[in-house]
């Protein structure tokens, strides 16, 4: 888990569950408030959308600087491009595949759903 909600900042407005590429934050136990659970790999979009800035980062977040392709690893599957929200990756069924660093906004989906670990991440 890389943020949290602030439980007394958090209005129940549901941006942050709105926004969030990997489903991540839930109803509390209220049933009013947000929580994020373990799948967070903090991309920060929630972060960025809550009007009430509840969410904050936890002291050991990273953030991810730059995503890349090994091209060794990559077959060329697709699944990346086709779970990239910007259609960042790119490149031919059958051959290692890109980033296009100008539309990669580093949400780390590629990443989270390469069956080959081919996608490398770096972190600040």
């Amino acid at each position: 888990m890389a943020f949290r909600i602030v439980e007394e900042k958090c209005i129940g407005c549901g941006a942050c569950k709105w926004v969030c590429l990997f489903d991540v934050p839930a109803l509390a136990e209220d049933g009013v408030k947000y929580t994020i659970g373990d799948k967070c790999i903090g991309c920060g979009h929630c972060e960025n959308i809550c009007p009430n800035n509840a969410i904050e980062p936890l002291p050991d977040h990273r953030k991810l600087k730059k995503v890349t392709i090994d091209a060794e690893k990559c077959v060329g599957c697709t699944v990346c491009m086709h779970v990239c929200p910007e259609k960042a990756p790119w490149g031919e069924r059958g051959k290692p595949f890109q980033i296009n660093q100008d539309k990669c906004f580093r949400c780390g989906m590629c990443a989270a759903k390469c069956r080959h670990d081919a996608i490398i991440t770096e972190y600040e």
